[in-house]
This record gives structure tokens, sequence and C-alpha cells, in this order.
């Protein structure tokens, strides 16, 4: 058999595997960050949109 010793041991896979675990620890540390973003982004609008309704109100308010 003239299997080299790194394919015979497995370590080629564990190498690739390793380096395809970090590219996808990296791309689920960037949709995080993206997550986040929009979260704040979403909170903000709703903040917004809160306000909206009270000026609403207070316009509709019967004035006395």
């Amino acid at each position: 058999m003239n299997i080299p010793l790194d394919k015979w041991s497995g370590s080629d896979a564990t190498r690739e595997l390793q380096t395809t675990i970090a590219e996808f620890q990296e791309a689920s540390g960037k949709q995080t960050r993206h997550m986040i973003g929009l979260t704040w982004v979403i909170a903000a609008l709703t903040l917004v949109m809160l306000l909206a309704v009270f000026v609403q109100i207070y316009l509709a308010w019967p004035k006395a």
C-alpha cells in the first residue's frame, strides 16, 4: 500500500474539517452582527412608531 501517512491517519480530513469549521464560525459571526444591527434598527423604528401613536392620541384628544 502506497498511501501517504497524512492520508492514512486522517490528518488531511481533520485539517479540512478544522478549516471548514473556522469558515463557518466566521460566517456565523458576521450573520449574528448583521442580525443584532437589524434588531437595533427595528427597536428604533418601534420607538418612532410609538411616539407617532402618542402624537395621534394627543391630537385626537377632545379639547375642553
